[in-house]
């Protein structure tokens, strides 16, 4: 175990040399669901564990589907410890733990109603661990305030005020707190005014891509409000992001999206038809 170890450590520091966590990551993450949908369950639960050594409070989906393929192959004491240290890293919610599909062909196993049973246990584990819980929930909070005036026919002035008080909570909280990756849907709300000169973007355009240099938030990061600016402006899409809107929003020079999606670090389109099965443009070659 110890000698894997080592040997997982030194193949980090290596990779890391030219490139940063994120990019590894990345890495680990895009092989091992390649190999887990061609059935190579064991070389992808083996590339899943390594994103989730990596970088373990970053992404429930990863520990589900690493989960699903040590299922596959018969490893439950693993599936069951790879569930609860989903909870206890990610706050992985109940729902999309009883619905994630490549789980219902193993549901009669005993875990999962052991699992479903301690739900709340677990969660309360992922607060202890928190660096900042109180902040957490504060997030929360917003993000429940934000939703529920868009839900409740607020006029828009009202979603407006929200909006406005919500992004500047959200910025006293990153400047003591650093950056809340729940905070996304918040900056989301600003998108309108997207790279303008004003309080929002001249706080987060520098402090996000510093994060970014450092490798400490995703280079796809603003690539959803490339794309939404591109399409407002332009009719056209950059990054093929708009899955279901091809045919309405183009992809700008689609010869060369592959190349754009992978520069800011987004997979390319030919594997997100093979893994989730988007539909492809007509006119896309893959490369």
């Amino acid at each position: 175990m110890r000698i894997t170890y080592i040997l997982f450590l030194f193949t980090i520091i290596s990779f890391a040399q030219s490139k940063n966590e994120f990019e590894i990551y990345n890495e680990f993450e895009q092989k091992a669901m390649l190999q887990f949908k061609d059935k190579e369950y064991e070389k992808a639960l083996l590339n899943f564990q390594n994103a989730i050594n990596l970088k373990p409070t970053e992404n429930v989906t990863i520990y589900f589907y690493a989960v699903a393929a040590a299922l596959n192959i018969g490893e439950l004491e693993k599936a069951k410890e790879l569930i609860i240290a989903s909870i206890h890293k990610t706050n992985a919610s109940k729902s999309y733990f009883l619905n994630f599909e490549e789980f219902n062909n193993f549901r009669d196993q005993s875990m999962f109603a052991e699992i479903e049973k301690d739900y709340e246990k677990h969660i309360s584990i992922f607060y202890k661990e928190l660096e900042h819980p109180k902040i957490y929930r504060e997030i929360d909070s917003l993000i429940k305030i934000d939703q529920k005036v868009r839900k409740s026919a607020s006029d828009r002035y009202k979603i407006m005020q929200i909006d406005s008080s919500n992004i500047k909570r959200l910025i006293e909280i990153t400047k003591q707190y650093g950056w809340q990756s729940k905070g996304w849907l918040i900056l989301w709300h600003q998108r309108g005014t997207y790279g303008q000169d004003n309080y929002v973007w001249n706080f987060f355009k520098p402090y996000i891509n510093e994060q970014i240099q450092k490798g400490k938030i995703k280079k796809s990061f603003w690539t959803m409000f490339e794309e939404e600016q591109s399409i407002i402006k332009n009719k056209e899409q950059i990054y093929g992001l708009y899955f279901n809107y091809f045919d309405q929003y183009p992809i700008k020079d689609i010869e060369y999206v592959d190349k754009r999606r992978t520069e800011n670090g987004l997979t390319p389109l030919w594997y997100m038809e093979k893994v989730y099965g988007v539909k492809l443009p007509t006119n896309y070659i893959k490369l």
